[in-house]
């Protein structure tokens, strides 16, 4: 069965590449072969990045430029070529579903599949337009907001099959479709990881990685990895950190982050903070060996109304990697989770983050060799790449026609021919 992802991103995201691809793998040994269109803004020498990577993964990738101006108006422009770029796969690489991801791709989809009998997997992946009323300042009356949430409600009750991160978000999307959409249609998906490539590893390389972070065995370390956006709480991460360094003067903060010059304003406000923080942009191979080498990861973020839908990827990392975590609660369905292995926030005001930096000192650094254990045993029952790919599959498979033809050569679907 070849499926075609169509995805939409900007150059400094890596969603594709640590994300998606694995699990897509996992999916062609299922006999789920995906093929991906990427819209992006990204420069040429990015593209071809993506590119070999998802070459030496096996699969097929095109990558489509995004129109950025007019401004208002680009995005919109972009997903109707999509829709052409779309009918041509369907064609060339004998495509049997498409699963576009977030709402332009949606667009572009539905455009796309107007008279033909093609099925759609709507991956829904939070709730984008509402992130972008509540962190980006956009205006929910405005008339492409208006216009892309009929989008979103269209493809929820067009498609097929509609993929969530949280059951919160099934319960939302329903809400908005109106009446009549099936709630078997819905299925959530975990962020899955790699359990080989995210482990604590041993000691020894553990002990290697703090040596080049000069950074005593004995020394608390705190770690931060993801994004560094307006909704991840950063003052209050470095004000947490400030109460932690009061405990523990010789307590250090790491921030693994693609875009490490947005600290930068943070680093000046805190000048007495700096020399103790660190801030580093690896290459996703490098992560999980910083991530194992640490006694905490923080998963701070603003509760809202859209992070119902959200399931945070650095919850997963942590856990995989032996860390307890410290998080904020209502953020998808992960209060559970992070409860049986670290603690969740009840606010963000100095008295908790005071709590918290004191919870870590007395309790977590204690008993640091068997929290190692206990987090990894969590992040393998619940974010295995295992079980990722089977919710994949669970919701791909049953639209599978009973004869899938091959490709009549051996070139590889999607790439020039």
């Amino acid at each position: 069965m070849n499926i075609l992802f169509v995805t939409w991103d900007g150059p400094q995201v890596t969603y594709l590449e640590s994300l998606f691809l694995p699990i897509f793998q996992r999916l062609a040994g299922m006999g789920l072969h995906v093929h991906i269109l990427q819209f992006t803004w990204g420069d040429e020498p990015l593209i071809e990045q993506r590119r070999q990577a998802c070459r030496q993964a096996g699969l097929a990738y095109r990558a489509q430029r995004i129109w950025r101006r007019p401004r208002a108006l680009g995005g919109l422009l972009t997903a109707l070529e999509g829709a052409r770029l779309i009918r041509r796969a369907i064609g060339e690489q004998r495509i049997d579903a498409v699963m576009p991801r977030s709402t332009l791709p949606a667009l572009a989809t539905l455009l796309a599949l107007r008279g033909r009998a093609v099925p759609m997997v709507f991956d829904a992946d939070g709730l984008p337009l509402d992130e972008r009323v509540e962190f980006a300042g956009q205006s929910p009356s405005g008339l492409i907001q208006r216009l892309l949430r009929d989008v979103e409600a269209q493809a929820v009750r067009q498609a097929d099959r509609v993929l969530t991160r949280s059951q919160q978000a099934v319960e939302i999307l329903l809400a908005r479709a109106g009446a009549g959409i099936s709630p078997g249609k819905f299925q959530v998906v975990g962020n899955g990881r790699d359990t080989e490539r995210f482990s604590p590893g041993d000691a020894v390389s553990r002990r290697r990685v703090r040596e080049q972070l000069g950074l005593a065995a004995e020394a608390p370390l705190l770690v931060y990895a993801g994004s560094l956006g307006p909704q991840y709480c950063l003052e209050e991460m470095f004000r947490l950190f400030e109460q932690v360094r009061q405990i523990r003067s010789d307590a250090r903060l790491l921030v693994l982050s693609g875009s490490p010059e947005a600290l930068k304003p943070l680093l000046e406000r805190f000048a007495a903070l700096a020399p103790a923080v660190s801030t580093l942009s690896l290459p996703g191979h490098a992560v999980p060996g910083y991530l194992a080498c640490a006694d905490l990861g923080l998963a701070l973020r603003r509760s809202s109304f859209s992070m119902r839908a959200v399931a945070p990827i650095k919850l997963g990392e942590y856990l995989l990697c032996g860390l307890p975590v410290l998080a904020s609660p209502g953020i998808g369905d992960t209060d559970a989770i992070v409860a049986s292995a670290g603690r969740l926030l009840a606010g963000l005001d100095d008295a908790e983050l005071a709590r918290a930096a004191r919870w870590f000192c007395d309790e977590v650094l204690p008993q640091r060799e068997g929290l190692r254990e206990h987090c990894r045993n969590t992040g393998l029952r619940h974010f295995s790449l295992e079980a990722c790919a089977n919710a994949y599959a669970a919701a791909l498979l049953p639209l599978r026609t009973p004869v899938q033809e091959p490709l009549p050569d051996g070139h590889p679907c999607g790439e020039p021919r």
